[in-house]
């Protein structure tokens, strides 16, 4: 049987095979347990629900229905004017990332991938075999694409920039400013790709959307950027995504989508229907991820961690410590190791040279945010 390669495989699926084989109780920080429970509405909807909505494949008329209201919560949420045949949904944001890289990279492409961020993409471009160049995010510029990751030549042959803003796992959000200087490093013509699975949930301003903060860029790139419901409506294997951007990216997905996957289920739009129009969802897990993840970062800080401040999402991440326990550490990998061998503590580590991050779930219980801020009473558990 052939070894698994551990640096390969979905950074979560490792941590869950990891606690599998601790073989006792954790404190689970790295997914957590934690999920608020969809509306009452959809709730009601389910309990309801005629199995002829799952039998049966959507028709045209919820397709454009679903194109339609998304592009009501497009203008609604980030004041993004997008026409309904801009906008095509996807059965989940992992198939949609496999999908994108698909119709659109050919091997040997360069690919500019932003991180750290939702890894899925990255992997993908690899497997297509493309030339993926890594462009760090500084953590001491707000996590901004570092200026000198790539050099003038690099820039001018990647066809293909991916970017995840609100990000995963920093919480962080890009300046328009920013952005533009980014950008504009690369030629016309370049696709741009945003992992906006996040956009709703920024806490201190408006939800942010690559389609409004490079309005001006329109002309010099193709914009397509990937929206999820899952986060905000816990919709688990009902879990709709949709794609939004340039008219030409959109009907390239579109005629490759035939072949792509099978047709979603009228359940699944009617799902879908009922989420985008739920506008008070999007303000009320606003409130809660917010206050969750300021209450872990304060135990996080009592720890002897340092948290970076969340602008956004469900995480905190922190710089791997030099010593985990009084144990040194020689990077993120080894931290995460230690925290579940020595104190029983689940966490994703995350590493992106020449910076080594350790993430931390708001989807904890309150059971277990209580005995991790237990583990300081004999002094800091991370040493900086």
């Amino acid at each position: 049987m052939t070894e698994r390669n551990e640096s390969t495989r979905y950074p979560i699926a490792a941590v869950r095979e990891r606690v599998r084989q601790h073989g006792r109780p954790v404190l689970d920080f790295a997914v957590g347990p934690h999920r608020e429970l969809p509306p009452t509405a959809l709730l009601d909807m389910l309990r309801n629900v005629d199995d002829w909505w799952l039998r049966t494949p959507c028709s045209r008329d919820e397709l454009d229905a679903f194109s339609d209201a998304a592009a009501v919560m497009l203008r609604r949420i980030y004041g993004v004017d997008a026409p309904p045949s801009a906008i095509m949904p996807v059965p989940g944001g992992r198939t949609a990332m496999s999908f994108l890289a698909s119709t659109v990279i050919r091997p040997g492409d360069d690919v500019a991938v932003a991180e750290p961020a939702y890894p899925a993409f990255a992997r993908v471009a690899h497997q297509i075999h493309a030339r993926v160049h890594s462009v760090p995010l500084d953590p001491e510029r707000g996590f901004e694409p570092a200026a000198n990751s790539l050099t003038a030549e690099e820039a001018a042959e990647v066809s293909f920039v991916a970017l995840n803003y609100p990000n995963n796992p920093t919480g962080a959000v890009i300046s328009d400013q920013a952005l533009g200087e980014f950008l504009g490093r690369f030629g016309p013509g370049t696709i741009v790709f945003n992992d906006a699975t996040y956009g709703p949930l920024v806490f201190d301003q408006p939800p942010w959307s690559v389609l409004a903060g490079a309005r001006s860029l329109t002309d010099r790139f193709r914009f397509v950027e990937l929206h999820s419901l899952a986060k905000l409506f816990a919709l688990g294997p009902l879990s709709v995504a949709f794609f939004v951007g340039e008219q030409g990216i959109i009907a390239e997905l579109g005629e490759y989508a035939e072949y792509a996957w099978s047709d979603q289920s009228s359940l699944e739009m009617k799902v879908a229907l009922t989420c985008l129009e739920d506008g008070d969802r999007f303000d009320a897990m606003r409130a809660i991820y917010a206050d969750r993840l300021d209450r872990l970062g304060v135990v996080l800080s009592e720890l002897g961690f340092e948290p970076f401040p969340a602008a956004s999402g469900m995480y905190i991440v922190c710089r791997t410590p030099s010593a985990i326990g009084g144990r040194p550490v020689a990077d993120a990998g080894e931290a995460a190791v230690v925290l579940l061998k020595n104190h029983n503590v689940a966490v994703v580590p995350w590493e992106v040279h020449p910076t080594s991050y350790l993430r931390f779930s708001s989807q904890f219980s309150e059971e277990d945010l209580a005995a991790l801020a237990a583990l300081g009473a004999n002094g800091p558990l991370a040493s900086p």
